[in-house]
């Protein structure tokens, strides 16, 4: 089941799952309003997460190229609100803006099913640019779904990317 609520009064008192939402996203507003960004924040909560979604005509700013100015905000608000708490992060909080996040694990997931069939296809490795853990991550699952093609992560850091390897290569 998934819920919206907008940013409210917090409640004082205990910690459950609203009050950290809520904790987040008063914090978010901060960071936003310290960058000129004027924004509003929609809490959905489901299953396996929390979003914050951003809603503000600044989405490109919100975003950063990439993705990165997102990632990095959504990694200080987990820090900020999970500072105190050890071992109880039940489901994470993550940070939209525009729908980005939808946006990405598709277009990841299409590079993975062109990435496939061309190796397939040519019969040879075929390697991709770097990306974060996280897209690799995405990428290897989608191409787990392709029978015939395994792939493999190589590099380092900020090089660290993956090969799309076609049965018979590994």
């Amino acid at each position: 089941m998934e819920t919206a609520t907008k940013v409210g009064p917090r409640a004082a008192g205990s910690d459950t799952r609203e009050d950290l939402a809520e904790k987040a996203s008063e914090f978010l507003l901060g960071v936003l309003e310290r960058m000129g960004v004027t924004a509003d924040i929609d809490i959905k909560d489901d299953e396996d997460k929390t979003t914050l979604e951003i809603q503000t005509k600044d989405t490109e700013v919100v975003i950063g190229r990439r993705g990165v100015v997102m990632d990095a905000l959504q990694h200080l608000v987990n820090k900020v609100v999970y500072r105190d708490r050890t071992g109880d992060r039940a489901k994470p909080l993550v940070v939209d803006a525009g729908g980005f996040r939808d946006k990405q694990l598709e277009r990841l997931r299409t590079l993975a099913q062109r990435m496939g069939a061309k190796a397939l296809e040519t019969k040879q490795i075929v390697p991709l640019q770097p990306m974060s853990p996280h897209d690799r991550r995405i990428v290897h699952m989608a191409l787990a779904e392709i029978p015939g093609v395994s792939s493999r992560s190589e590099g380092e850091g900020d090089d660290r990317h993956i090969l799309v390897v076609p049965a018979g290569l590994e």
